[in-house]
């Protein structure tokens, strides 16, 4: 991963295991649950995800599994909170639960990958987002993961490459402007850092890694 000297000594958790919905629309804390999302244990989930209330997302989508134990969608989200919650071999059997359920399913290959990722079997990680790319070419999933796998590989230029892919699909990622600012960071570029970090705090002003952020960007602007 793309983090700098002073993340590493503030031991940030960095969370790359996002999944698409908060990864584009994290940070609203405050944000009040709809008339369906107060009713239906999924929308509930999804609505917790963006709070970054993992546990209470989990049992959310526990309990829209035990209403339809066809849905897809609930396993792979759910897995996305156990990964958060460091839950790894359940969040296995969630995103393989969700193939099961649909072999086209892009996203459970992508959750796979962030499975792998975790182990540092990066061989493995990239041959599931290979999968999800040829259902879905321009998932910005995958382009994110991979971004994650070069980072690890201090492979700079690729990492950059990756992230710029799923910006341009979903401008909107917060995590993919928090990474690649991280990785302009070490290219030493910090106009490039500064655009991206501040996107990402407007994106995701509540996120866990926000205060290491504003810190970094201080920093920066001295």
């Amino acid at each position: 991963m793309f983090l700098p000297k002073s993340f590493l000594k503030g031991k940030v958790k960095v969370m790359i295991v996002m999944s698409a919905l908060f990864l584009s629309c994290a940070g609203h804390s405050s944000v009040s649950l709809t008339r369906e999302q107060a009713t239906d244990p999924y929308e509930q989930g999804l609505a917790l995800l963006k709070q970054f209330k993992y546990g209470e997302a989990k049992a959310s989508f526990d309990k829209a599994i035990a209403n339809n134990p066809k849905h897809k969608r609930a396993f792979y989200y759910r897995g996305t909170a156990r990964m958060a919650l460091d839950q790894v071999d359940s969040a296995m059997v969630d995103f393989e639960k969700s193939l099961k359920l649909d072999q086209n399913y892009a996203l459970g290959y992508v959750g796979k990958a962030q499975v792998y990722i975790k182990r540092k079997d990066f061989t493995k990680a990239m041959e599931q987002l290979s999968k999800a790319q040829e259902l879905e070419p321009n998932n910005p999933e995958a382009f994110y993961q991979k971004g994650i796998i070069y980072g690890y590989q201090k492979k700079t230029q690729e990492g950059i490459e990756s992230f710029k892919k799923c910006l341009e699909v979903k401008p909107d990622h917060a995590y993919a402007h928090y990474q690649i600012g991280l990785a302009y960071y070490q290219a030493k570029r910090p106009d490039l850092t500064l655009v991206h970090l501040e996107r990402f705090l407007i994106l995701a002003p509540d996120a866990p890694e926000a205060e290491q952020v504003r810190r970094l960007l201080s920093s920066l602007r001295r």
